[in-house]
């Protein structure tokens, strides 16, 4: 089956001018292309002394992840998460879903030389938003209060959206785990699959790459890109990916803003640690379809914690 064709440039460019006039009143002075494929275009775009950001897509039913996202940081903000706005979600005449959001002036936090305050705040930020309740598990869940989620369960979530049982054994047949680190990792998935907590509302990419951050000061002023929100039992997948890209010092900041004691962390640290490997099993198996030898076995490197310096 052939992919939907995504809206032309050209296209996507009157109708993003005649949108964002409605808006403030202004024709747009800039439209920039920033990125995207070829089914999703992303646009940045000046008009007055306003910054927009227009994202639009080929496939209809992306609909429903913009509709998603928006209610996500609508919650989040009212958790005191900032985000950006977004100003409307629709379909543009040719069908194409599309989303207007402001745009957040600032700098990425990857840019700011004072990382330690920023993840600390990341951390307290984290904390709030695990406070919004969703329904059921997964990247679709139910934001309604009518429990109808795609996996009604965690174990659900987990054996099937998740599929951890061939995440495993793709890690198990390209030997990127030790035997005692797959029992390990068996055992809390199985420990995992027994969870009845309940869920709450996970960024999903919880990295200093989506911040942006005032550069003077380095307070967060927006948290971006909730395209892989999910609902799981907090806190432990947002904080495998923050903690993922994190220095020591910098990890204990985000933990302690996060308000988690060193006793708690040591008790989720294994389920922290198996969400950590079974992320890796989509891009193990990407290398291995391309016969990447090198990137395999630097990923053999990482799991078996040849970058952690400590004494063990």
């Amino acid at each position: 089956m052939s992919r939907p064709a995504g809206p032309s440039a050209a296209a996507a460019r009157r109708f993003i001018a005649d949108t964002i006039e409605r808006h403030c009143g202004d024709r747009p002075s800039a439209i920039n292309r920033r990125g995207g494929g070829l089914t999703n275009l992303v646009f940045q775009v000046r008009a007055g002394d306003r910054g927009f950001i227009v994202r639009m897509h080929g496939d209809a039913g992306k609909i429903e992840d913009y509709l998603k996202e928006r209610w996500a940081m609508s919650r989040a903000r009212q958790a005191g998460v900032p985000t950006p706005r977004v100003l409307e979600v629709g379909r543009a005449p040719a069908g194409w879903p599309y989303m207007v959001l402001e745009e957040m002036a600032g700098i990425e936090a990857t840019r700011h030389p004072e990382r330690m305050p920023i993840v600390a705040e990341m951390g307290r930020y984290a904390a709030r938003l695990h406070r919004v309740r969703t329904h059921g598990y997964g990247r679709e869940f139910d934001r309604s209060n009518c429990r109808l989620g795609r996996q009604p369960s965690w174990r659900d979530y987990l054996h099937s959206e998740l599929a951890v049982e061939q995440a495993i054994d793709t890690l198990r047949r390209h030997r990127m785990l030790n035997a005692d680190q797959l029992v390990a990792l068996r055992e809390a998935v199985e420990e995992m699959s027994r969870w009845t907590r309940r869920p709450a509302l996970q960024h999903g990419d919880l990295r200093l790459k989506n911040l942006i951050v005032e550069a003077d000061s380095g307070r967060i002023v927006a948290l971006l890109d909730w395209e892989n929100c999910l609902s799981g039992p907090p806190p432990y997948w947002d904080l495998s990916i923050a903690l993922h890209d994190l220095g020591m010092d910098q990890k204990e900041a985000l933990l302690d803003g996060y308000g988690l004691s060193a006793g708690a962390y040591a008790r989720a640290l294994p389920f922290l640690r198996a969400f950590n490997v079974l992320n890796y099993a989509p891009t193990i198996a990407e290398l291995a379809r391309r016969h990447d030898r090198r990137g395999l076995a630097w990923c053999r490197v990482r799991l078996a914690g040849g970058f952690d310096l400590n004494l063990v």
